[in-house]
């Protein structure tokens, strides 16, 4: 692929131009694999059931104590088939510092319910593990 030509991923059902469009196609997505199920974080790889693209999807939460308004973020972003099949054979045992390394340059759709802000879903880059508890 030449240089100037960016990464392809994912077809128009799960990949769609629009951050709001592919934060909507999420929902569609398979559940390939749980890689770290706590009450709080939640990391899967899934994939499209027309074009087969996987994903790693992350789920964030932190605890508000207060106002039990607790602020929540999810980060999708697409993976090469080397890093889905990486991820998903270590299962259980990849870690958030793993999930750090993977692109930072590549995009992602982000959803964000902040506490006390708009809800925003947005494109961002590479994969956000926010704070959680």
């Amino acid at each position: 692929m030449p240089a100037d030509e960016p990464e392809r991923f994912g077809c128009e059902r799960c990949w769609p131009p629009s951050p709001e469009a592919a934060w909507a196609a999420t929902r569609a997505l398979l559940t390939d694999a749980e890689l770290i199920d706590e009450s709080h974080v939640h990391v899967t790889v899934r994939a499209c059931g027309a074009c087969a693209q996987r994903f790693i999807s992350v789920f964030t939460e932190t605890i508000d104590w207060a106002d039990s308004e607790d602020p929540q973020r999810w980060t999708v972003m697409p993976l090469t088939p080397g890093e889905a099949a990486e991820l998903t054979g270590a299962g259980s045992s990849v870690t958030e510092a793993r999930l750090d390394t993977i692109s930072r340059d590549r995009r992602s759709v982000c959803h964000d319910y902040p506490k006390d802000e708009p809800r925003r879903t947005f494109w961002g880059r590479g994969l956000v593990v926010g704070p959680h508890d």
